[in-house]
């Protein structure tokens, strides 16, 4: 438990964000040009382009909790988590790099190597960022410095975001063919992986390893771990959350996987591709300060709900836009995507240790680890959803790559532009109406976990504490603080 005593200094907070340059900047890169590089360039069709993200999210399902059991029981000099980092320094550079070649071939050649390049891509992503999601719980058990280091975090996560908005479209047009996409992938994967020494040496963990119980093998405890997972559905609060969350996360998704096209075959104006999507996530990253400010001053579900409206209100402007649109309204427009993206993203993440805590509530346990690895799976599952579902209905509407569209293809690019981002930002303000976890309860709340901590009866709650955790939780107050995430076979076959 050292490390847990050690000072987060602000030098600290900095090298422990310098890590989501490749978690942001990757996502971002990935959702908005591998679509297009993988049917423009490469020449397979959308289908298969989706099936490819998607087989690569399937693995990850089986990839993110292995790593997660080995990060736990991991023991050598270096710790237990940050050791990943030095051994994934050199993987994520080579594996972001294959995503991006142009190799030739017959067709099942090309689409056989990039599904392996796709998995062999989320391997390194896994690699150091599962691990790398529990540093914050590791250096402090203080929620102030926890919350400092996630703005933090932010803040790079979303300066990748503008540096793969910025550069890489000017780096893929100044080369012929699609060296460009190569030349890019190489700059961007040392981009991703040099980042990976700083995390290293400005963070620590807590040397705190999890001691195997006695009978119980990896099976059992890879098993129990997904019971964690499903116990977490069981969560009411967790389920207005994963509403609201794959609401703004899945219209992100369909929407930059939908820009590049929208602006180059419906509008017919590639040339200001870059420039726009940069103004949007500079933008964003502004507004991130305002966005903060005002959820402090308004609570989540206010900002959430502005945010989402100003974001839609920006998406439908957008796709009312022709060739012959002037540039002061395609900026105006994508002012209104990037100063509502900002809520939209950065209040789901700021929901989330709360959620954590009506956890606690019904568990007794402290389970920031198992949100944090599920929603890292549901983030990845989401976004790969996402591009197959863009790729099937770009092949539906008759897109064909490298063309000039019919019509009907535009008018469908449109439609699903403008109508599938807005249903889900409807939804996600729908969701809304059952987020219950105000400040004012998120402090009975706490008040009441404490009491049970120091002993408290059941009996002796009163009327006040008992409303709010029912409606928190979703549970009745005499079924709430047990140890319900422990499955009967592994309590059968386990000795304490």
């Amino acid at each position: 438990m050292q490390g847990k005593t050690k000072q987060v200094r602000f030098r600290n907070m900095v090298a422990y964000g310098f890590g989501d340059l490749f978690g942001g900047g990757s996502f971002f890169i990935i959702g908005t040009l591998f679509m297009v590089f993988l049917t423009d360039v490469v020449g397979l069709s959308p289908v298969e382009a989706g099936t490819i993200v998607a087989l690569g999210k399937v693995w990850d399902a089986l990839l993110d909790p292995t790593i997660g059991y080995i990060s736990d029981h991991l023991q050598t000099k270096k710790g237990r988590r940050r050791v990943f980092f030095l051994f994934g320094i050199i993987p994520v550079a080579i594996t972001f790099s294959m995503l991006w070649i142009p190799i030739e071939g017959s067709h099942m050649f090309k689409y056989t190597y990039f599904i392996l390049a796709y998995l062999l891509f989320n391997t390194a992503f896994g690699m150091v960022m599962v691990p790398y999601n529990t540093l914050a719980a590791e250096m402090t058990t203080d929620y102030s410095i926890r919350s400092k280091m996630t703005g933090i975090r932010m803040v790079f996560s979303q300066g990748a975001s503008f540096l793969g908005a910025f550069f890489p479209k000017r780096i893929i047009d100044a080369f012929p063919g699609g060296q460009g996409y190569l030349i890019m992938g190489i700059i961007f994967g040392l981009l991703f992986a040099l980042p990976w020494i700083f995390v290293y040496k400005g963070t620590w963990d807590s040397g705190e390893v999890v001691e195997r119980k006695k009978k119980s093998g990896f099976w059992l405890e890879f098993k129990q771990l997904f019971i964690s997972f499903g116990s977490a559905f069981k969560n009411k609060s967790f389920n207005v959350y994963l509403a609201m969350y794959l609401a703004s996360y899945i219209a992100m998704d369909v929407f930059n996987a939908l820009f590049f096209y929208f602006i180059a075959y419906y509008m017919l104006r590639e040339a200001i591709y870059a420039d726009t999507l940069s103004f949007v996530q500079i933008t964003q990253v502004l507004f991130i300060p305002l966005v903060t400010y005002i959820a402090i001053k308004l609570g989540n579900k206010l900002t959430y709900n502005f945010s989402m409206i100003i974001w839609g209100t920006g998406i439908v402007l957008f796709s009312c836009l022709t060739t012959d649109s002037s540039l002061v309204l395609i900026y105006l427009a994508a002012f209104f995507l990037g100063s509502g993206h900002s809520g939209a993203i950065m209040i789901p993440w700021n929901v989330l240790p709360f959620v954590s805590d009506v956890d606690e509530m019904i568990t007794t346990k402290r389970r920031e680890g198992v949100y944090a690895g599920l929603m890292s799976f549901i983030r990845k599952s989401s976004q790969a959803l996402a591009i197959f579902l863009v790729g099937v209905a770009l092949k539906n509407i008759g897109y064909v790559p490298n063309a000039e569209q019919s019509a009907s293809t535009l008018a469908g690019l449109q439609k699903l532009f403008m109508i599938v981002p807005a249903i889900l930002i409807l939804a996600g303000i729908i969701a809304t109406i059952w987020f219950k976890i105000s400040p004012e309860n998120h402090k009975i709340l706490l008040a009441e976990i404490q009491r049970r901590k120091k002993g408290g009866r059941a009996k002796d709650v009163t009327p006040e504490a008992q409303a709010v955790c029912e409606s928190l939780t979703g549970y009745k107050y005499e079924q709430l603080w047990k140890d319900v995430t422990i499955s009967k076979e592994i309590r059968d076959k386990t000795v304490v």
